[in-house]
C-alpha cells in the first residue's frame, strides 16, 4: 500500500509542476484518477468473487458505477479548447465515493476547516 500511496504522491507534485512550469507555454496537466469503472477485468473479478461490487455499489452517491465511456469523455473534455483554462487539477472520476469516503473519516469537517 504504501508503494501505491507514494507513486499516486507523485504523480499530483508531477501534475502541479508541470501545469506551474509550463502553462505559460500553453501547455497544461491534468490528472485524472478513476475509481470504480467496470472494466473488462473489473468483470472479470465480480465473476470471481473478489470483488465487492454489492457494498461499493451501496456506498457510491452516483446510481451506478462508471464505465471506461466516463473516463474517456473526461480525457476528450480536457483536451479540447473548452478546457483551456483547467490546469494542475487532480480529478477524480467515482461517482462521488471519494467524497463519501472523506466525510465518514472527517464527521466533524476538521479538515475542510482547516482547508479554508
Amino acid at each position: 500500500m504504501i508503494g501505491y500511496a507514494c507513486s499516486k504522491a507523485g504523480v499530483d507534485a508531477l501534475t502541479r509542476h508541470v501545469a506551474v512550469r509550463w502553462g505559460k507555454e500553453n501547455i497544461r496537466c491534468n490528472a485524472i484518477y478513476p475509481g470504480m469503472i467496470m472494466t473488462e477485468k473489473a468483470h472479470g473479478m465480480l465473476d470471481a468473487g473478489v470483488l465487492p461490487i454489492e457494498a461499493i455499489s451501496r456506498f457510491t452517491p452516483s446510481p451506478r458505477l462508471g464505465k471506461p465511456e466516463d473516463i474517456a469523455a473526461l480525457g476528450a473534455f480536457l483536451l479540447s479548447d473548452d478546457a483551456g483554462f483547467i490546469n494542475g487539477q487532480i480529478i477524480t472520476v467515482d461517482g462521488g465515493l471519494h467524497q463519501l469516503l472523506i466525510r465518514s473519516l472527517d464527521p466533524f469537517g476538521i479538515a475542510s476547516e482547516a482547508q479554508r
